[in-house]
């Protein structure tokens, strides 16, 4: 884990990984559900969204995972 404030690469490939894992579950999710009718821009903003919660959570907690050092 990085620093408070910090991001490293792990944290920039494990935030990709959540993406991915996102976009895939959101595809399986809506072809089950609207008969293969996929919504690619709801599909692509999950992906963003999902990345960068996990990118600004690791911004925020320290290398023991405590948010903001104190948690």
């Amino acid at each position: 884990m990085s620093t408070l404030f910090k991001l490293n690469w792990r944290d920039a490939v494990k935030g990709l990984f959540t993406a991915v894992v996102a976009s895939v579950l959101i595809f399986i999710y809506s072809a089950i559900t609207n008969n293969a009718a996929i919504d690619w821009n709801q599909v692509l903003q999950l992906a963003i969204s999902s990345g960068l919660g996990y990118l600004v959570k690791n911004f925020l907690t320290d290398s023991e995972g405590k948010l903001l050092g104190k948690i």
